[in-house]
């Protein structure tokens, strides 16, 4: 082969090289640049996610223990509420503020529910608990009050509250800080009248809720039954039309059990 023909053979072959590294550095840098891109533009979708969903709440060591009993223990009320605390003060299990339990599906002893059974959900929590709410407290619910009183000689460091109750009035009043009920409505009807109520206090009871724990969280004693009781009330649930309870059969009125209207 001549000297001529092997310079051109080699001139052609280099230059096919030439072309085949341009190419790939080009397309290498062109992959580079899109991974780049996806990867910022990942980022600030999490960031936008992050803006548009801020996290309300932090991580506590304190707990209040929310019970929901008759009228919120079953969707769509206690979907309400559960998302209403999480949003607001996030849950036990994500090191949240407020652990929930349901009655009867928590309260159960074998096969049977008692609500006895509450005393001894109050005891797993006790040591770090900041206070208690229940949402339509099942009858005999009074009971594990009581007894939680007598082990703390009476003197229980954290508030308890009844929100719209069907437990024992006279029960609650004595073991619970705070009793309030729903007001009766203008329905003469008495199945209209339970069913609107019913309606009303699902609607309202994650508001009323969220309130409540706003106000107790930062509490570190139970509340005193005497007059500053309705003035804890009315600071707690602000813009709302609250009046002490009077009883049907003897006129008195109660020192800390209330009505919202």
């Amino acid at each position: 082969m001549g000297m001529g023909k092997k310079n051109f053979i080699f001139i052609v072959l280099f230059s096919l090289l030439i072309t085949v590294n341009f190419t790939a550095c080009k397309k290498n840098k062109k992959t580079n640049s899109d991974t780049l891109t996806a990867e910022l533009t990942a980022t600030e979708t999490d960031y936008s996610e992050l803006a548009e969903k801020p996290q309300n709440w932090h991580v506590t060591g304190k707990k209040i223990l929310v019970i929901l009993g008759y009228g919120f223990n079953e969707a769509p009320a206690s979907e309400n509420l559960i998302n209403a605390i999480e949003e607001n003060f996030g849950l036990s299990s994500e090191e949240g503020l407020v652990k929930t339990i349901i009655f009867p599906d928590d309260f159960k002893r074998g096969i049977r529910s008692y609500p006895s059974e509450l005393y001894s959900k109050i005891q797993e929590e006790d040591e770090n608990l900041a206070g208690i709410i229940i949402l339509g407290a099942p009858e005999n619910t009074h009971i594990a009050f009581a007894r939680n009183q007598d082990n703390w000689n009476q003197e229980v460091p954290y508030p308890v509250i009844a929100l719209f109750p069907q437990d024992e009035v006279l029960g609650l009043e004595s073991t619970c800080d705070i009793v309030l009920d729903k007001g009766h409505t203008t329905s003469p009807d008495a199945e209209m009248l339970s069913e609107e109520i019913a309606n009303q206090l699902i609607k309202e009871a994650p508001e009323v809720l969220v309130e409540t724990i706003k106000y107790i969280q930062d509490l570190s004693y139970s509340l005193e039954k005497n007059s500053t009781i309705q003035t804890h009330l009315v600071q707690m649930l602000k813009n709302k039309n609250i009046h002490h309870y009077i009883d049907p059969e003897t006129g008195l009125q109660s020192i800390n059990h209330f009505v919202l209207n």
